[in-house]
């Protein structure tokens, strides 16, 4: 990445406090991306014409998504369809990955070289390996002008430069700021039920479990630890990944850019203490490591009494429960309340094209459709008006009976997160109030849009992940007493040092010193 890029990058990351009318999701969305210059009614068409490619050929893209597949997603993606083959001459495919099996599945997309052309894609689900590995297609500018000339003038340069590995794009971003700041949302009627007392802090938080755990047989507490220690630990200890599942990171009160390993740290043996004794006292199921379970519909049927996730998830889970079950009460809670976060990059949520696409061409112009044909986008993201939801304005909307069918923003359309969101009219105040909380604290940082590239320790990474699966999951289920001479805390670090975790900090910090030069 060249000087002058790297400094556009800096000074775009000081003005993301100043234009958050803000966000939500890393899965679930809400966005407040750079003004259109475009006329929103006519973009996708535009879009289509603009391209000039040959679209004589009817072409079925294949299309991966992630979560569950609703009840009503084959009449919503005809309808989609319908819009699409008028448009450019083609239709998705779409299959999903659950959310149990993404770890596993998701890679073995591009190992496999299965048959597929349109992929979400994040930089939490290890976006820059597969890109390194060459799963995903390199997308050109020229490519992106002639195919997606609106995503192309929309999306701000910063973005593209997220995107960039190794100086090449494999991605086409969300075009919106976002948090992915986990919070936890409980079912404060059973709080309030048993006398427990209200949750403020991750001890209050795992009280609560430990007391459902106890009173409520028919009620699973929680499904464990949240991904990645964010709720418990990250975020607590004001820390921020690098390049996640890598468990190396940064202080955000340290701008000099040191990275380090922070599962080798004395907040660590603090964090992996509570968990080994909120397990044994009953706040989750020892079988919680190997569930399967779609924790967020679990939440909603009321089979689980508390999930964690990012705001808008938690809020639209929320809606939907109010509707279901109104005599519920969802409190939804900041338990790293006043600790520092920031905005997420754009490549937190996007799409990429696989590299064994056959049609990228026609990928390009379905997803410059997604994201800026205001009909097509409200589909995907809402469902059929008059159906699943009633349209409140340009920018609201009010569920309808039938939304469970297709709930609205979750299903896994934030890869074309663009202008054309809608905020939820039985929520919004809450979102806005919450957000502004988020804005008092939320910071910037050098390396919020440092792209770590691996190039050089690939063994060592693997190794390093194998490590983590081995002896630091079960550590952070709580499974294993923290001091266990044959599989504690100690034994993991030494782990991750044999594993190679040393030589993978001392080639990051090379490349994070030059980023920041």
């Amino acid at each position: 990445m060249s000087t002058g890029k790297r400094k556009s990058l800096k000074t775009w990351g000081t003005l993301v406090f100043l234009v958050l009318t803000l966000v939500l999701s890393a899965c679930g969305k809400n966005a407040a991306p750079e003004p259109s210059n475009s006329n929103a009614s006519t973009t996708g068409q535009n879009a289509a014409d603009a391209s000039n490619a040959d679209t004589s050929k009817e072409v079925v893209l294949k299309m991966v998504l992630l979560g569950a597949k609703p009840a009503d997603f084959d009449e919503v993606y005809g309808e989609v369809n319908k819009r699409l083959k008028e448009k450019v001459n083609a239709t998705l495919d779409v299959s999903f990955i659950d959310w149990g099996d993404v770890e596993q599945k998701y890679p073995l997309l591009f190992a496999a070289n299965e048959d597929v052309d349109l992929v979400f894609s994040a930089n939490w689900n290890k976006y820059s390996q597969i890109a390194t590995k060459k799963g995903y297609m390199e997308i050109t500018e020229e490519m992106l002008k002639k195919y997606a000339p609106t995503t192309w003038e929309q999306q701000p340069e910063t973005a593209w430069g997220q995107a960039r590995v190794n100086d090449k794009i494999y991605m086409v971003p969300q075009n919106g700021f976002e948090y992915s700041h986990k919070l936890i949302a409980v079912r404060g009627d059973l709080r309030e039920k048993h006398g427990i007392p209200e949750i403020k802090t991750l001890e209050n938080y795992q009280n609560f479990l430990v007391e459902i755990a106890a009173k409520e047989k028919s009620v699973i507490p929680s499904l464990g630890p949240g991904e990645g220690s964010w709720l418990e630990y990250v975020q607590p200890n004001e820390f921020a990944d690098v390049m996640y599942p890598l468990p190396i990171g940064y202080s955000m009160n340290d701008a000099t850019g040191k990275v380090f390993n922070y599962m080798d740290t004395p907040e660590f043996t603090a964090y992996i203490e509570k968990m080994y004794t909120a397990a044994k006292a009953g706040a989750w199921q020892r079988d919680a490591i190997v569930s399967k379970m779609d924790k967020l519909q679990a939440f909603k049927d009321g089979k689980l009494a508390a999930i964690d996730w990012n705001l808008g998830t938690l809020l639209g889970a929320k809606a939907s429960i109010k509707s279901s079950n109104p005599d519920w009460k969802i409190e939804i809670i900041d338990i790293s309340d006043g600790k520092k976060r920031y905005s997420v990059p754009f490549t937190a949520n996007g799409m990429s094209i696989s590299a064994s696409s056959k049609n990228p061409e026609r990928a390009l112009m379905v997803l410059d459709l997604l994201r800026y044909d205001k009909e097509i986008h409200d589909l995907t993201f809402y469902g059929i008006e008059g159906k699943h939801y009633e349209a409140i304005g340009d920018d609201q909307y009010k569920s309808l009976p039938a939304f469970e069918g297709f709930p609205p923003g979750g299903v896994c359309p934030w890869g074309w997160v663009s202008d054309h969101e809608r905020q939820n009219v039985e929520t919004a105040e809450e979102y806005y109030k919450i957000i502004d909380e988020f804005k008092k604290v939320t910071v910037n940082h050098p390396l919020e849009t440092f792209v770590f590239d691996d190039s050089n320790v690939k063994n060592e990474i693997a190794a390093i992940n194998n490590a983590m699966d081995t002896f630091g999951k079960p550590l952070k289920y709580g499974m294993v007493e923290p001091g266990d001479k044959v599989r504690g805390v100690a034994v993991f670090q030494e782990k991750l040092k044999s594993a190679g975790i040393e030589k993978v900090i001392q080639e990051m910090q090379k490349q994070v010193d030059e980023f920041l030069k």
